[in-house]
């Protein structure tokens, strides 16, 4: 039932036990149904319609018959006014019942993630989608509910706060200084032996790109500015024939380095990570994931990111100046014009009017983090010199490490691979393959093996509709305003509940809060009122009816019987009451008749009067009598 959002019908008040709101409503209807006795009860006694009281006490059979044989009297009206209103009130804990608004309460207690473990589903979903709204993408996600899903078995009522140990970060300083060396990309340094996580250092180009640079356009890789030790830059022009290469480079990846001799990408699973797919060529889309690298018994885990926005312009459309300009302040500024975005601007703009294509960005390294920003124009020639489309393409990538542990157990190998360099390959905490069978394994010398780890992708979240639509050549279509917004205001939250999720996942589950929510039955405070209401009408009803010339329209049929016969010694014939010492009562046989026998051998039977010179006074006074008899009470009361 649809209620006003208010207060007093809210399920507010917390009764414990559905049992004990069932007892109150319960209590309550049964105390109506005394006021309704009540009440009518003194109707009859105004009326002075002792009849239509006794049947009051008759079940609903016997009613009807009464009414039936009355007729359209006020001994009929009165009895069946009763009879709608005994019933009505019958289903008044029902209606107490439907105000329910829900009718209970959420209670929380708080847990940590290995409490949870026996009730996790059995292989745990680690990719989730966050999909909302393109115009208003806030009024249409929760967070919560995408974090949550696919977790733990139906009935398990969690939510993921996002809290978590964050535990300590453990790095080494650098083996080689930032430099255009293979062996100086930016990357974050594990442990002497050459153990570290970093960037894809060669997104930037293809192949051929790196010998046929002009000697104005610079080297195409990444370079330390005059007197720099934590940043790289590069800035290239590219070639029409590497274009359409280059547009299908995927941004993003994650480089692994073993030792100083064993290098690998962190690869997304084609059969279900689609980022393989959206991480190359156009679109505007966001990946985030929390892996871990595990060598020995040290294991790290990272938190990474990548945003990848584009402007597609398809011939005979261009790209319009106005247009780049303002994507470029709004991907490398924040919607701010600096002279730094402005030179970066006119590069564009340069190349542009030259109908070249171009890529320049930078590498940043720090200990526990390393970072990478890129913006490319490319054109998308066909078999001769005619440009099919031009993409104007942004994408910034972040690797943080979030936390270091040391394992009582090193990962052993899923499978022998004998003569090669391998390691297990987890998703969601559960190891599901090596790279034994990969098309360019590495060799090690004959009979050896070399087991290097384990890399496990715990949870991965991709935003790929609300960000933009990277097939238009509008900057404000191609990453909108809202979803720029949107990311903003939830950034912190999202990186909280996915680190949440790969904790309990591919992690110490004891590092990871879990709230259970559970509901206790409560009320409303309108509830209650209707609770209380009957209450004070018993009280009223006692009131009104306890005056003695009442009694006789306030006890049993069976008390008027004994008293009036007296029968009875507990009660006079003047004043009914309660019968304390209840004669036995007895069916006897006299001859072809049933009568009620007493004690001492008496009998109850129905006489006639014969007519006496004697004036008979009825027990019931005049109204004006009644008026005088009542003063008293009536100004006690």
């Amino acid at each position: 039932m649809n209620f006003p959002h208010s207060p007093l019908f809210a399920s507010s008040l917390v009764v414990g036990h559905n049992a004990v709101k069932n007892i109150l409503f319960r209590a309550a209807t049964i105390i109506l149904d005394y006021v309704i006795l009540r009440v009518f009860a003194f109707i009859a006694f105004q009326c002075r319609d002792y009849t239509s009281f006794l049947i009051f006490a008759e079940d609903f059979v016997q009613k009807a018959l009464f009414v039936f044989s009355r007729g359209f009297r006020r001994q009929a009206l009165l009895v069946a006014m009763f009879i709608v209103f005994v019933a009505a009130v019958g289903f008044y804990d029902t209606l107490l019942w439907g105000l329910d608004d829900p009718g209970y309460v959420l209670r929380r207690r708080v847990v940590d993630g290995e409490t949870l473990a026996s009730q996790m589903v059995d292989s745990p979903a680690y990719l989730n989608y966050i999909s909302a709204n393109l115009t208003h993408p806030s009024t249409e996600n929760t967070l919560n509910t995408t974090f949550n899903a696919n977790l733990y078995a139906p009935g398990v009522n969690f939510t993921l706060p996002g809290i978590f140990n964050k535990g300590l970060t453990e790095v080494v300083p650098p083996l080689h200084p930032l430099s255009p060396y293979p062996n100086g990309t930016a990357r974050i340094w594990l442990d002497d032996g050459g153990f570290a996580v970093g960037l894809d250092p060669g997104y930037m180009w293809v192949d051929d790109m790196l010998s046929n640079q002009s000697s104005t356009a610079g080297m195409c890789y990444p370079s330390n500015p005059l007197g720099e030790k934590v940043t790289q830059t590069w800035r290239c022009t590219v070639p029409d024939r590497d274009g359409l290469a280059l547009f299908s480079n995927t941004h993003g990846q994650v480089s692994i380095w073993w030792d100083e001799v064993h290098s690998e990408f962190l690869m997304p699973q084609r059969t279900d990570n689609p980022w393989k797919s959206l991480g190359a060529g156009g679109g505007t889309s966001m990946m985030k994931q929390v892996f871990t690298v595990t060598k020995g018994h040290r294991r790290h885990t990272f938190l990474s990111t990548v945003l990848k926005a584009t402007m597609l312009a398809f011939r005979p459309k261009i790209l319009d100046d106005a247009e780049i300009t303002d994507f470029m302040r709004r991907t490398w500024s924040n919607g701010t014009t600096t002279p730094a975005v402005t030179t970066l601007t006119n590069f564009i703009l340069y190349a542009k009017g030259n109908d070249t294509g171009t890529t320049f960005g930078a590498f940043t390294q720090w200990n526990t983090s390393v970072g990478s920003t890129s913006t490319e124009l490319i054109n998308i020639r066909d078999g001769g010199n005619d440009t099919l489309y031009t993409a104007l393409r942004f994408s910034i990538t972040n690797i943080t490490l979030i936390r270091s542990e040391i394992l009582y157990n090193a990962p052993t190998p899923l499978e022998p691979c004998p003569g090669l360099a391998y390691r297990n390959l987890a998703t969601g905490g559960i190891v599901r393959s090596t790279n034994c069978k990969s098309t360019s394994p590495e060799k090690v010398d004959a009979g050896a093996t070399l087991f290097l780890g384990q890399v496990d992708t715990s949870a991965v979240t991709i935003i790929n509709d609300f960000l933009g639509d990277g097939t238009s050549n509008l900057s404000s279509v191609a990453l909108t305003d809202s979803g720029l917004s949107w990311l903003i205001a939830n950034e912190k939250k999202m990186d909280e509940l996915l680190t949440s999720r790969a904790l309990l996942l591919g992690g110490n589950r004891a590092d990871v809060t879990v709230y259970i929510e559970y509901s206790v039955p409560a009320i409303s405070i309108l509830q209650l009122i209707l609770c209380v209401l009957p209450i004070a009408l018993a009280i009223l009803a006692h009131f009104l009816t306890r005056r003695e010339v009442m009694s006789y329209f306030k006890g049993s049929f069976l008390a008027a019987v004994l008293a009036t016969t007296h029968v009875s010694t507990s009660s006079s014939c003047e004043k009914l009451g309660y019968l304390h010492s209840m004669p036995e009562i007895s069916l006897q046989r006299d001859g072809r008749h049933v009568i009620l026998g007493t004690p001492g051998g008496g009998s109850i039977a129905h006489t006639t009067l014969e007519p006496r010179e004697l004036v008979y006074e009825p027990f019931m006074p005049a109204k004006d009598e009644q008026l005088e008899m009542l003063a008293p009470h009536h100004h006690q009361f």
